[in-house]
């Protein structure tokens, strides 16, 4: 009998019951959820069990660590591939034949566009922001060595402070978006890196960083990877390495000393790690990768790895235990996300959660004719030699690849990559929150939407994964040749859902928006088609070497139970670069 998560289980089989009587006005605006379908015979498998070499922390004072001029911070424009697991060609040839792709979700009433500012007048739905401010912008000025294409992002909130990560630059603001002193700084000199060497003038080659704040301990923490040595990346003539670069702060204040540990994702191999994915729970912090080929970046399995979180914290030395080919069916998956705790009741004091969609090996690859399903983890003493994990497979409505988006100068040329779920996944009352890229038929074409989606997971005493089921799911789309994409979602203590993304079309220059859901709304639906966070000011450059995506950012304010939940997007500014823009939204009593 599993006793851990009884509890929520209780709670979400009540909510459920209360939810399916409720509907909110408006509702019939939305996108509806498709119904679950049943998984036959497939079975998850965790592979095989990996550990690395003890690892010493080293210390970073920030307080010692000089600001970013602008000559540091200059980059030149490279767009960085996606590295999508197969051969540029026929990801290609997936992504051009997913405009037709006539199995296609088929959404209802899809959205028109959104209200068009942050100041449109209140309404008993999605509210206005409480505050909002620019985050890092401009490519060539603030990412160094190769100019933040694409501009990557990380958010960690506290009570005090806004902790922003683009890339290869990370950045301190007040709550009301005063940039601190003595920032920002360049990745390399956040992590202490050193040079790779003559291999490589402009530096280690960083990408792909995550943040998070962690409310019960008063610590934030960062995550970067580093790649050397592999073909088709800066740094492609030095000496192979792929490690993942992990920091906590001392205390509570991220402007003073962190503990910083380097750890080696190859493990003796010739496979490097792509697509940081980063998540904690009470006991520990979770880290994870795809592991691809250096020589041709072919995708060959994943690796996920936990470490104790206190000794972290200590500087202690530590271990990494984890694994890695996690399949189903014996096929490899890929994206495997370390679920990001959100309340005060982290996690599990036993095992902890990940979540991945089916993305590369499956639905003729990419999800190109269509999948189903998610898959539920649950690894238990993390960060011991005694670590276990388990995995079960769990039934949603269908997702395939879809294509890209149009802007004003060109169409379908704005990426939206593929059916990995990319903003990391919260985890809040026992029910873990995700969002990843589909392709949606809104009656008149194919266009880039979003499956989002929430499951309930239970574990055994043991810290094994005992159940895990869905609890509600649905599709976000417009009309017209609209585009939503990148969707990231981060909930409250009261299990309210604040979503960010992208919003573009032929006549809209890529925009940031946010749209919500109070947690009595009917299952499957947001309350609309949300609110532009900040309005794109003219298409994005990508014909001239920029690159769109991967990820937006979520997190709650770090202060329990306020309902505070910050998000930061990107948009296209007036020289047609990326920017960012960060906002801070909550529910307040009276509304619906």
């Amino acid at each position: 009998m599993f006793k851990r998560y009884k509890g929520y289980l209780i709670f979400g089989m009540v909510l459920l019951i209360l939810i399916a009587g409720t509907f909110v006005a408006n509702a019939s605006s939305f996108v509806h959820a498709q119904p679950a379908t049943p998984h036959a015979n497939l079975t998850a498998s965790a592979g095989k069990p990996i550990s690395g070499n003890p690892v010493l922390a080293k210390t970073v004072d920030m307080q010692n660590v000089p600001a970013a001029t602008n000559q540091s911070l200059k980059g030149h424009q490279v767009a960085i591939p996606f590295r999508t697991g197969v051969s540029p060609a026929v990801y290609a040839q997936r992504k051009a034949a997913a405009a037709h792709y006539s199995n296609a979700v088929r959404g209802t009433t899809p959205y028109g566009a959104p209200a068009g500012s942050t100041t449109s007048k209140a309404t008993p739905y999605t509210p206005i922001v409480t505050t909002n401010f620019a985050g890092m912008s401009d490519s060539t000025s603030i990412c160094p060595p190769f100019g933040c294409q694409p501009p990557d992002q990380a958010l960690a909130v506290s009570f005090s402070l806004v902790f922003q990560g683009v890339n290869t630059s990370f950045d301190i603001y007040s709550l009301s978006g005063t940039q601190q002193t003595g920032w920002p700084k360049t990745a390399q000199s956040f992590f202490g890196v050193p040079n790779p060497g003559s291999c490589d003038p402009n530096g280690p080659f960083l990408t792909d960083p995550r943040a998070f704040y962690d409310q019960n301990n008063n610590r934030f923490w960062a995550a970067i990877e580093q790649l050397e040595g592999v073909s088709g990346a800066p740094g492609a003539n030095c000496p192979f390495l792929s490690k993942t670069w992990v920091a906590v702060s001392k205390t509570g204040d991220p402007r003073g000393a962190w503990n910083v540990y380097s750890f080696d994702m190859a493990k003796g191999t010739n496979n490097f790690a792509d697509y940081t994915q980063f998540g904690f729970d009470q006991q520990a912090i979770y880290f994870s990768a795809n592991m691809l080929s250096a020589s041709a970046g072919i995708f060959q399995y994943p690796e996920v790895l936990s470490v104790r979180k206190l000794a972290m914290q200590n500087g202690q030395v530590v271990t990494p235990y984890g694994f890695n080919s996690l399949a189903v069916n014996s096929t490899q998956v890929d994206t495997v996300q370390p679920v990001l705790g959100e309340s005060l009741q982290v996690g599990s004091a036993l095992g902890g959660q990940f979540i991945n969609s089916f993305n590369i090996n499956f639905g003729g690859g990419q999800c190109s004719t269509g999948c189903s399903g998610v898959v539920v983890w649950s690894m238990k003493n993390p960060g011991t030699s005694s670590v276990a994990m388990t995995g079960l497979v769990v039934s949603t409505g269908t997702y395939s690849l879809a294509p890209n988006a149009d802007q004003p100068s060109c169409n379908q040329c704005i990426d939206t990559n593929d059916t990995r779920i990319s903003g990391t996944p919260v985890w809040q009352r026992g029910i873990i929150t995700f969002a990843l890229e589909t392709s949606v038929n809104n009656g008149s074409q194919n266009v880039p939407g979003i499956f989002w989606g929430q499951v309930v997971s239970s574990l055994n005493d043991d810290g094994s994964l005992a159940a895990a089921s869905l609890f509600q799911s649905g599709y976000f789309a417009y009309t017209g040749d609209s585009a939503a994409s990148f969707g990231a979602l981060g909930a409250d203590s009261d299990g309210d859902l604040f979503m960010v993304f992208e919003f573009m079309s032929s006549t809209t220059n890529p925009s940031v928006v946010y749209t919500s859901r109070r947690v009595t709304l009917s299952p499957g639906f947001f309350h609309d088609g949300g609110k532009i966070l900040q309005q794109g000011q003219a298409p994005f450059n990508g014909s001239s070497g920029g690159r769109w995506g991967d990820y937006e950012a979520v997190s709650p304010s770090g202060v329990p139970f306020t309902n505070d939940v910050w998000f930061s997007g990107q948009y296209a500014n007036a020289s047609g670069d990326w920017s960012t823009w960060i906002g801070h939204d909550k529910f307040v009593a009276g509304q619906s």
